[in-house]
């Protein structure tokens, strides 16, 4: 299985070798990104409709060996490889290369400690201001350009060549991620990035994972810049990790809540696993079921409310014993009219306390107020024990709950 794998992988790789080699590629810089069908840039350059979605992502460069100041003869490269395209900003660097048969095409080139920009924003404009020289950084933007070669110019494209967009403004504070050997991983400018890691941990023991992040935390984004960072499942804005083995994930929960009903939450996070932390999180089935299954325990430990809705009921089905804790809060049920119902079969209807008292109260009351007949006329009110129903008229209350109720 090895030997195999091995023989392919240098197979493949010699054939992209020998296909870089027959590529040229020069340095160009971008004018211009091509991010939709209606850019009147392709009419200009009368690209035909039916081939204007295979510009999208393209750029209008200029050689950075060239002096050609006329936009409208500045050529047109699309992305080297469209099935993973990143998009390069004005004023980037790109590498051009010409590919026999497939015209010019382009691949970003990294020129900076941040990914969020590379280079100046007034690449342009310094290669083709004339008898000025380079245009230098002023004020504020000089520390950034000292600490991370990028001029934080954040100005909106009128005319001016010296920005990175119509939109974009710079985010110098984002960094690089951190890497381990043999890391794959995929990184964006905004903090977004997929890791496929399997050294990522203390132990440097291979403990294969998977790291979705969209957005770098808040400390980190304040950390200086050069610095490298690392995904951090309790801090980032939005993380998915997929773990294995022994790797043990440092997760700790975000409630006040202590879990006192989940007796058997893990004491440490660790073997296969998924983790998904973020501030919101909605799972939605649009069309059929959406299930849950677990072999161990399943819980639910929030510090708000939990609520159900359901428009088809709910069925429950326990082999053991149901518990219910309040902490001396109430428990309501409110059927409107609709039934509580404790049982399936021989059902009887319960009673009202508090009317069955007043009903007993009556019926104690006529006891006590009863008249016989006998052959010598009537008798005395009230039988002989009459005493004896008083009391336990007086104690009928006492068979109230002073915490269940029903209507």
């Amino acid at each position: 299985m090895g030997l195999g794998s091995s023989r392919n992988s240098s197979i493949g790789s010699n054939r992209k070798s020998n296909d870089r080699r027959k590529d040229k590629s020069t340095v160009g810089i971008v004018f211009k990104v091509i991010l939709d069908v209606d850019d009147p840039l392709l009419d200009a350059k009368q690209i035909p409709e039916i081939e204007k979605a295979k510009y999208i992502g393209a750029i209008q460069y200029r050689l950075q060996s060239s002096n050609e100041k006329n936009e409208k003869k500045l050529p047109i490269a699309i992305p080297y490889n469209s099935n993973f395209s990143s998009l390069p900003l004005k004023n980037e660097v790109v590498r051009i290369i010409t590919v026999d048969g497939a015209g010019l095409q382009y691949e970003r080139v990294v020129t900076s400690a941040t990914p969020n920009v590379s280079g100046d924003s007034n690449i342009i404009s310094k290669s083709t201001t004339k008898d000025k020289g380079p245009t230098a950084a002023k004020g504020s933007d000089y520390s950034k350009v000292q600490q991370t070669g990028v001029s934080r110019s954040t100005q909106k494209d009128t005319g001016n060549t010296d920005n990175y967009g119509e939109y974009f403004n710079a985010e110098v504070g984002i960094h690089k991620l951190r890497v381990f050997e043999g890391d794959t991983f995929i990184e964006s400018r905004f903090g977004q990035s997929i890791r496929f890691s399997g050294y990522n941990n203390p132990d440097k023991q291979l403990y294969p994972t998977i790291t979705i992040r969209n957005g770098e935390n808040g400390e980190s984004l304040s950390t200086p810049a050069g610095k490298v960072t690392e995904e951090d499942i309790n801090k980032d804005d939005n993380i998915i990790f997929l773990g294995s083995r022994d790797y043990v994930l440092p997760y700790t929960l975000p409630t006040n809540n202590e879990h006192i009903s989940f007796a058997n939450y893990p004491s440490e996070l660790k073997g296969n696993q998924i983790v998904l932390n973020s501030d919101r999180v909605i799972l939605s089935a649009k069309a059929s079921e959406m299930i849950f299954a677990s072999k161990g325990d399943f819980g639910i430990i929030t510090d708000s409310l939990f609520s159900i809705d359901s428009t088809g009921g709910i069925d429950v089905t326990l082999d053991d014993d149901t518990n219910y804790k309040t902490n001396d809060r109430n428990i309501n049920f409110n059927t409107g009219n609709g039934k509580v119902n404790i049982g399936d079969v021989n059902l009887e209807s319960l009673v009202r306390g508090e009317t069955l008292v007043d009903l007993m109260s009556q019926l104690i009351s006529a006891i006590e107020q009863q008249v016989f007949l006998t052959p010598s006329g009537p008798s005395a009110t009230g039988p002989v024990n009459k005493p004896t129903f008083s009391k336990i008229k007086s104690q009928l209350n006492t068979m109230l709950s002073t915490l269940n109720k029903t209507s």
